[in-house]
């Protein structure tokens, strides 16, 4: 209602208004009265409602719109009123052939997924023919939003099976690999039904980057994404061809794929009596593990003898081919070759976050040397842009907090107070995230800076820190993540299971082992993620 009486007033012509006003304004005291009330009460709500997307950002750590997004993939229906509404206008605007005002429509904000879903109920081509336009079109200044948006036109499409721009839908979302629903997204891309096809494209190109989305897409059925997917998308006789033709593939994209189906094979194995239980078809599901499971000792096969290849080809292929081989290192656990400490040392190197990640797999303890080529490397930034690059150097911050975690000591322990109190919030939560690993050295300072950091207004900040205290056994953090697995909102239970299991808050084992036999299927399949994760770490 607010957003309509605003519409009217943006509406009034001001020029005519004060002319005839500035009169009657002299002549009636009561009207200025009257005027300020209304100019009041319009602000006070505006304020209000400003406040109160605010603060509900501030408690789920979500923009409003991935919490309506969020929210309608868990079975939340838009409002027939308004779908109805918008149709029509749609519908008027398109047999008026005002198609630019229905693309104009097509705009950021919680109203996007309500005129993509009325395009697709309209059904007609135009509205397809609007629909593939719009896509990556949009440019809001949160990314993850841009993604939702991109998901919603992809999802109608799907359904009317127009897969005319799936390979751009494909490479969209390789470049955006890294953000939090990726895996969402790219269960949605293998539904198509000609999905396969592009796996067997004549073009290099696209079928690895479609073995790229496969592989995201196995991880999101390990993470809370409907394993009905897995049947619809026929994701085991996918595999069969993949490895029949596995000649035609980047070694680096089969190695991400194959690790990732194993895994999934040994979850499912596990726990096959709750993730069965509210399938749509049972039978597929069945018929589609069992193509999978016939290539486990293959896969297992082609993954022992990978890491050699890898490492082999990492030495001698040229700094662009590095990143994805590295990428494939990491899914095996593997520690880094001996040439890693001169690419660190190189000022210009431009993978070096992902060559700390694979510290975290060394054997030997190596924080000393790690903090030590880290400071030095910065007394290089004049000589190279990587440096100058803001972005570059914060993704290898993040990538060494998150390698010292397992390397303890001194200097490490001290990088990561400097690094948590650095004021870059994405650094600062993974400095959070790799301390109270191991008993502190410097107790007192790491806690003095836990206790601070829990206080932050920013919630992911608040639950690392929270979930460091937890690590260390302190009482009260860890009643405080006890409490939210009790909660109502179904979403702070995923978030606090997902921040036990990632955490790796191990005394909140029994809490997770009882939520594990909840009649809530989601939450009892979490649960037992959780726990396979606990028991991975441990």
């Amino acid at each position: 209602m607010l957003s309509w009486e605003l519409a009217i007033l943006g509406r009034i012509d001001f020029t005519t208004l004060t002319s005839n006003f500035r009169q009657e304004v002299i002549m009636d005291p009561m009207l200025i009265m009257i005027c300020l009330f209304m100019v009041v009460t319009v602000m006070f709500f505006v304020v209000l409602s400003f406040r109160r997307d605010g603060e509900n950002q501030k408690i789920t750590g979500l923009t409003p719109v991935s919490r309506q997004h969020l929210e309608i993939y868990q079975g939340e229906e838009l409002p027939v009123w308004l779908m109805e509404k918008t149709k029509n206008k749609i519908n008027n605007y398109l047999e008026n052939g005002m198609v630019m005002k229905v693309e104009g429509m097509l705009r950021p904000g919680l109203d996007y997924v309500v005129v993509v879903r009325s395009l697709l109920e309209l059904g007609t081509n135009q509205a397809f023919e609007i629909l593939q336009k719009a896509f990556g079109k949009t440019h809001s200044k949160d990314p993850l939003e841009d993604l939702w948006y991109a998901i919603d036109i992809t999802n109608a499409l799907r359904q009317v099976n127009r897969d005319k721009i799936l390979p751009e839908i494909v490479e969209y979302l390789c470049q955006r690999r890294e953000l939090a629903i990726a895996p969402l997204f790219a269960a949605e891309i293998v539904s198509f039904d000609s999905f396969s096809e592009l796996i067997k494209s004549p073009i290099p190109e696209e079928r690895n980057l479609a073995v790229v989305v496969l592989s995201l897409a196995m991880d999101g059925l390990q993470s809370g994404i409907s394993l009905d997917v897995f049947a619809e998308a026929k994701i085991g006789s996918i595999y069969e061809l993949v490895w029949e033709n596995r000649i035609q593939y980047n070694c680096s994209a089969l190695v991400v794929l194959f690790q990732n189906g194993i895994r999934f094979l040994r979850r499912y194995h596990g726990m096959n009596d709750v993730l069965e239980r509210d399938l749509q078809n049972p039978e597929d599901f069945r018929w589609q593990i069992m193509r999978l499971d016939s290539l486990e000792s293959a896969l297992k096969s082609y993954l022992s003898n990978a890491q050699t290849s890898l490492v082999h080809q990492l030495e001698k292929s040229s700094w662009a081919e590095h990143r994805d081989v590295l990428r494939a290192l990491y899914s095996l656990k593997c520690a880094p070759p001996v040439s890693a400490w001169e690419w660190l040392a190189d000022p210009g190197y431009p993978y070096k976050s992902f060559v700390w990640e694979l510290f975290a797999f060394e054997k030997t303890n190596k924080g000393r040397a790690l903090v030590t080529i880290y400071k030095s490397a910065f007394r290089f930034k004049n000589f190279s842009w990587l440096y100058s690059n803001p972005k570059a150097k914060k993704l290898e911050a993040i990538a060494l907090a998150k390698c010292l975690r397992h390397h303890p000591g001194i200097e490490a322990e001290n990088c990561l107070i400097e690094l948590a109190n650095c004021g870059d919030s994405s650094v600062v939560q993974e400095a959070l995230t790799s301390l109270g690993w191991w008993e502190p050295v410097n107790r007192l300072e790491v806690l003095k800076t836990l206790h601070k950091m829990r206080n932050d207004t920013k919630l992911e900040i608040s639950f690392a820190a929270t979930a460091a205290l937890a690590r260390l056994g302190e009482r009260k953090s860890l009643q405080s993540l006890a409490r939210n697995l009790l909660s109502d909102d179904p979403l702070t239970i995923h978030q606090t299971i997902h921040t036990i299991s990632t955490q790796g808050i191990s005394l909140l084992w029994p809490e997770l082992d009882q939520l594990a036999d909840s009649s809530n299927a989601d939450v009892a399949i979490h649960a037992r993620e959780a726990l396979a994760h606990l028991s991975e770490d441990l």
